[in-house]
Order: structure tokens, then C-alpha cells, then sequence
């Protein structure tokens, strides 16, 4: 069953690349190979493009997440922070304290 669902989700995201003609392609095959009816074969190919699209969005989603949490380590200030620290140095250097003798 894992097999079934590795390979579906390997087709939609295959799909997803190569685009409407690719499925046609795909589905006349399914018609062929499996023996199914065109209803079928196009119920199975637009489940396995929707297996497809949900795995990608999970894909980008944890990507999104592995790359905000990369950025954080990586830059762990941020361009707000960066600037504001910026000014508040070109504030002390532009009223220069007394010194002690």
C-alpha cells in the first residue's frame, strides 16, 4: 500500500511538472494497462494530481519553515534591529562625551 501511495504521489507531482498533456498521455495508458474505463481513468488521474498538489504544499510549507528557521540561526538580527542598532551608534558618535582626566 505504502508502495501504491509513493508511487501516486511520485505522478502528481510528475503530473504537476509535465503538465495536461503529460496526464492525457498518462490516462490512456491507465486505460490501456489497467484495463479501466475512461470515467475511471480519469477519476484515478484526478486523485492522484490532488495527492499531488497536497504533497506539494506540505512540501513548500515545511521548506518555508525550514528556511525561516535557517535564517534566523544564519541572521539572527534582523534588518529592523540592524538599522535601529545603526542609528542609535551614529547617535553616540554624533555627541561625544566628555572625557575623564
Amino acid at each position: 500500500m505504502k508502495d501504491l501511495l509513493d508511487k501516486a504521489l511520485a505522478i502528481g507531482l510528475g503530473l504537476g511538472i509535465t503538465g495536461r498533456e503529460q496526464a492525457d498521455k498518462l490516462m490512456t495508458a491507465a486505460e490501456k494497462r489497467l484495463g479501466l474505463t475512461k470515467t475511471q481513468s480519469r477519476t484515478f488521474i484526478s486523485t492522484v494530481m490532488k495527492k499531488g498538489e497536497a504533497a506539494r504544499k506540505d512540501l513548500d510549507k515545511d521548506l518555508s519553515s525550514f528556511i525561516g528557521s535557517f535564517a534566523k540561526n544564519v541572521l539572527p538580527v534582523s534588518r529592523k534591529e540592524f538599522e535601529a542598532l545603526k542609528a542609535e551608534i551614529k547617535g553616540a558618535k554624533a555627541t561625544p562625551k566628555k572625557r575623564a582626566k
